[in-house]
């Protein structure tokens, strides 16, 4: 039995479940670094995901629908960083609320467009990136086949997750913007006072984190699910926001997070096949993802140290 679970294919789902929520969760660590918490980062993946659909039905070109799920999630982050940033709204209530709205629009735009709630039709998809052959057979045979599976036969955003991790867990760390990035969470007065605009890099970075967010719902739709469902998210902003945490506010630390929790949902998909032989209810697996998710947050949130200004306007006198 345990052959039938731990296969190729089990590590191979986890990291496709774990690319929506990396992307996010970067996109978060991004924010957050700047000063902003972003909650936004459910409505924004599933705002990405319904325009990104949107756009392949109409042109049935899957990078288009790509484009338009990013240009959808900075739009919306855009309401985020006027609310939280010009307005000095507070970011928990802003970003409940743009989750809120997104959740309404989509539903709304999904009548208004195709007459009826619910699914829309599937679209086309972008396929796998690689296409090997196995060579040979024996031992040689089956360490292809892990292999293979594990790391190539993935489409391209799951690539581009992990290049963008790196990328900004360089850029946050080694860079001239990642050190004004970090200061702007930690002493946005003392950036403020060496001539650096505060308003303006904090609004850089929560369209950054938009971005990231519209990326991870194309993914969704345009990769995974081929199509799109009302609420389809279903609290995997959440999730890459403990991602975040748990990840200590850096990049790579948020990707290898969502790795974890990509795991416990792919490992709850094949669990059910248990369900044959030990008579479990199937949402007692379902939900692993989900416990996974409070015990992390319960056990971390306390010794990890969020920057000091995050969640906190800046007032320039």
């Amino acid at each position: 039995m345990l052959d039938s679970i731990i296969t190729p294919d089990l590590f191979a789902a986890a990291i496709r479940i774990a690319t929506p929520l990396a992307l996010a969760a970067i996109g978060g660590t991004i924010c957050e670094r700047s000063g902003v918490v972003n909650i936004a980062l459910e409505g924004i993946m599933l705002t990405g995901a319904f325009f990104g659909t949107a756009v392949v039905l109409a042109t049935g070109e899957p990078w288009l629908g790509v484009i338009a799920a990013v240009v959808a999630g900075i739009s919306i982050s855009a309401v985020h960083a006027f609310a939280s940033i010009n307005l000095r709204s507070d970011q928990t209530v802003s970003g409940t609320a743009i989750n809120l709205l997104a959740l309404g629009v989509t539903g709304f735009l999904m009548k208004l467009w195709y007459g009826h709630p619910g699914t829309t039709d599937q679209i086309k998809t972008l396929g796998s990136v690689f296409n090997f052959e196995a060579p040979g057979g024996g031992v040689l045979a089956e360490v292809w086949r892990w292999v293979n599976a594990i790391l190539f036969t993935h489409s391209p955003i799951v690539y581009l997750a992990i290049i963008i991790a790196i990328v900004a867990q360089w850029a946050v760390f080694k860079t001239r913007w990642g050190l004004r990035l970090r200061a702007l969470g930690e002493h946005p007065r003392a950036v403020d006072t060496v001539g650096v605009n505060v308003a303006r890099g904090r609004w850089i970075a929560v369209l950054m984190s938009g971005a990231l967010a519209g990326l991870a719902g194309a993914n969704l739709t345009i990769e995974q699910v081929g199509s799109f469902t009302e609420n389809m998210t279903n609290g995997r902003g959440f999730i890459a926001l403990a991602a975040n945490i748990f990840g200590r506010w850096t990049p790579i630390g948020s990707y290898l997070a969502s790795l974890l929790f990509g795991f416990a949902d792919a490992l709850q998909i094949k669990l059910q096949i248990l369900r044959g032989v030990i008579n479990v209810p199937p949402q007692f697996f379902q939900m692993l993802p989900y416990i996974l998710t409070v015990v992390v947050v319960a056990g971390v949130i306390g010794r990890a140290v969020a920057p000091a200004a995050s969640g906190v306007p800046y007032r320039k006198d």
